[in-house]
Order: structure tokens, then C-alpha cells, then sequence
């Protein structure tokens, strides 16, 4: 097909998907999956033995993590870090010091199970274990949960109703959030704004692709971004400290965010901000409907 020279890019002016506050045309929730040791652990405990495997995953909660918060507080911006409970037993230092700063903690599973191996017994006593764990140690208990690699059950977010979570964070099937019918709000998410497609490697056991430039990882999120704004969506970019705490991926992520920032069109929240906006405003969702 020829373009026409004479028309505007299609759509020239879309209508939001989503209305956001105070005038802003784009939600943005920055999210760390903190799963550290569990990466490898929840794979194999026998690579407990394999030192330099290990040492890779430990980089995030000992030193990604806070050379994340430091460049969120020189920011002035929110973060959702959603952390596996068995992390948090592990660094509650680490743990205490994310709350400190106001950000927000998910609940994550217990060792970044994966839920599709698990009964629904299984599956509840994990979440209630990690409830549990991450209330003792901060001090407040999560209202959100993301499923480690994104994959939940059928009967997943009745059991997250059924424990007091307000929302839930795997989904892919939309790019603005939306409410279950039992009242569990959904953020969506999706594998291109995440960054272990991105940078994640490691020799044996295999993990990963050739590592990305960075500014080709800034391109494809900053255009990502440009166009969930156009189209008035929720961009949910999803980052592991182990990955994005490496120092020129900390400046990958001050570039795009002072990007996102100098736009004026973004509504930087946490995902409890962003799941109470949304059950508050359900008009403020367009949907796409073929009949209109």
C-alpha cells in the first residue's frame, strides 16, 4: 500500500484510552522485580553451589538496589518494587530502606515460584507466607501483587480478593488498567518494557540473549512511551536490579526518565495510586468498541 503524502499519521488525534489526573496523558508506573538469589534458586537450589551464578543475582539487592533508590530520590520520582519474600528474609536491610524512601512493596511470591506448577493449595500458602514475611518486616502489608514471570492461574486473582490485594500485576491483554469482576484492579504489562529481554545473560545454566546497547534499549522504550502517550495509555516498565543496576543501564534510566519528566505529560504513581485512581474513575476508561 502507498502512502498518502497528504494525510496525517493515523491517528492524527486519538481519544486517551485512559483520562489520568490532573491533565496528564500518560501514566507511568516504574516497577523493580527485586527476585535477586531466587533468580537462579527458584530454577535449581542446586545452584546454591555455583558461587559466580549466584554473586550475578546478588548484585541487585546489594548493589543495584541502592544505586536505584539514589537515582529515584535525585528524581523526586515513586517506585513499585515487588520482591519475593524469601529476598526479603534474606535483606531486610535492603528491604526496610526501599519503604523508608515511600516506595511501594508487592508482594512477589515466596522463591519467584511458578504458579502454573502449583495447586491452589500450593498457591495460597505461598501468598500467604509472603503476605506475612513482608508485613513483619516493613511493617505494612502489600495490596499489590505481580506473578513471578508474569503467568497466573484461573483462580489467582479470587485468591487475591480473598486476601485483601487491591490489584494485581501480570496480565498482558491490555495497555490501561482494568477491574476484574471481582473487583481486583488489573495492571497490564507487556515483555517489550522489560529489561530482561533486554540485558539479562548468563554463560551455564544459559540465560538470556547477547546483551543490548543501551541506546537502542532507550530508543525502543522512549518511542514505546511517545506513543502510549498519544494513545492516552498506562506505561508499566518493568526492570530487575541485577540487570538495570549495572551502571550504564542507571543511565539509560535517568536519560529516559528526566525524558519522560521534561514532557509534562506523565503521571509518575505507585501501583496502590494507580489501582485507587482507577476503581474510582471506571468512566475514565474508553473501550474499544467495533460497533461504534
Amino acid at each position: 500500500m502507498i502512502r498518502n503524502p497528504d494525510k496525517p499519521p493515523f491517528p492524527f488525534s486519538p481519544p486517551p484510552r485512559f483520562i489520568w489526573p490532573n491533565g496528564k496523558r500518560c501514566a507511568v508506573m516504574l516497577c523493580f522485580d527485586v527476585d535477586g538469589e531466587t533468580t537462579a534458586l527458584s530454577e535449581d537450589p542446586e545452584l546454591a553451589r555455583r558461587l559466580t551464578t549466584m554473586s550475578q543475582c546478588e548484585y541487585g539487592p546489594r548493589v543495584g538496589v541502592p544505586r536505584i533508590l539514589g537515582l529515584l530520590e535525585h528524581l523526586g520520582l515513586p517506585a513499585t518494587f515487588f520482591i519475593p519474600s524469601y529476598i526479603i528474609e534474606h535483606h531486610p536491610l535492603m528491604t526496610r530502606a526501599i519503604a523508608a524512601a515511600g516506595h511501594e512493596i508487592g508482594a512477589h511470591g515466596h522463591l519467584h515460584e511458578k504458579l502454573h506448577t502449583l495447586s491452589p493449595e500450593e498457591e495460597e500458602h505461598i501468598l500467604q507466607k509472603s503476605l506475612s514475611i513482608i508485613e513483619s518486616i516493613t511493617g505494612k502489608r502489600p495490596t499489590g501483587f505481580r506473578a513471578p514471570w508474569f503467568e497466573i492461574n484461573p483462580g489467582t486473582t479470587e485468591l487475591l480478593r480473598k486476601e485483601g490485594l487491591s490489584y494485581n500485576a501480570s496480565l498482558m491483554s491490555d495497555d490501561v488498567p482494568f477491574i476484574h469482576g471481582n473487583g481486583v484492579v488489573e495492571i497490564p504489562g507487556n515483555w517489550m518494557l522489560e529489561d530482561w529481554e533486554q540485558f539479562a545473560f548468563n554463560a551455564d545454566p544459559a540465560w538470556g540473549v547477547i546483551p543490548e546497547d543501551c541506546d537502542k534499549v532507550y530508543q525502543l522504550w522512549w518511542q514505546e512511551f511517545i506513543a502510549m502517550r498519544d494513545f492516552g495509555c498506562c506505561f508499566v516498565l518493568t526492570l530487575h536490579p541485577w540487570l538495570s543496576g549495572r551502571p550504564s543501564r542507571v543511565r539509560l534510566l535517568e536519560r529516559l526518565f528526566n525524558d519522560i519528566i521534561s514532557t509534562g505529560d506523565a503521571w509518575f504513581c505507585r501501583g496502590e495510586e494507580l489501582a485507587a485512581w482507577v476503581r474510582a474513575h471506571p468512566e475514565h476508561r474508553r473501550e474499544i468498541d467495533f460497533d461504534a
